[in-house]
């Protein structure tokens, strides 16, 4: 029951207890679906489980000069699976040694973190010098970013594009649209 709320397990445990007819079950029931979205911390994954959650407690469209169509008992409608997302791939225990990049992979197919980016691009909005001559880079996105050792005049002007993407050993390289860059990292 780590990582998952308790009022998530109580509607994966009602719903299991009603599809097994054990306990009758109530109107509420469907709205303990719903209820359980608020729980996902990934904003994406919580507006999908709202979407589905709330298709299935819509009424179906009525076709013109179609009868009425009358609901079915509540005990008799299937409910609605539990959150794909409410839980983490791993438990803290069966991530102990794994590789962070494994970790991060699990996560990101689970819906639990945002994948990751190998490159940006923006607008440069100001280049200044620092007092100790490296140039800093302010981008239209608010990022600021500062050049790892003076490489004189790159040439980069407010308005021009930049991208700035992954190096090697956790590096990141700025380019100007003129071609030339440098190694940065980032202030801001």
């Amino acid at each position: 029951m780590r990582g998952i709320k308790r009022s998530t397990w109580y509607a994966v445990y009602g719903t299991i207890l009603c599809l097994a007819g054990t306990v009758p079950c109530s109107a509420s029931e469907p709205l303990a679906q719903l209820l359980a979205c608020r729980d996902l911390k990934d904003a994406a994954a919580r507006l999908a489980c709202f979407d589905r959650e709330a298709a299935a407690l819509a009424p179906a469209p009525k076709a013109a000069g179609a009868a009425p169509v009358t609901a079915a008992p509540v005990s008799a409608a299937p409910a609605a699976p539990a959150p794909a997302h409410a839980a983490p791939v791993l438990d803290p225990q069966q991530q102990f040694g794994l590789p962070d990049r494994t970790v991060a992979a699990q996560e990101v197919t689970a819906g639990l973190r945002a994948a990751e980016v190998s490159k940006i691009e923006a607008h440069l909005v100001s280049v200044a010098t620092g007092a100790d001559g490296r140039a800093v880079f302010t981008l239209d996105n608010d990022q600021v970013w500062r050049e790892l050792s003076p490489e004189g005049d790159l040439l980069g002007r407010p308005g021009d594009a930049v991208k700035v993407s992954r190096g090697v050993l956790r590096s990141y390289w700025l380019q100007l649209k003129s071609g030339r860059g440098c190694k940065v990292d980032r202030v801001r």
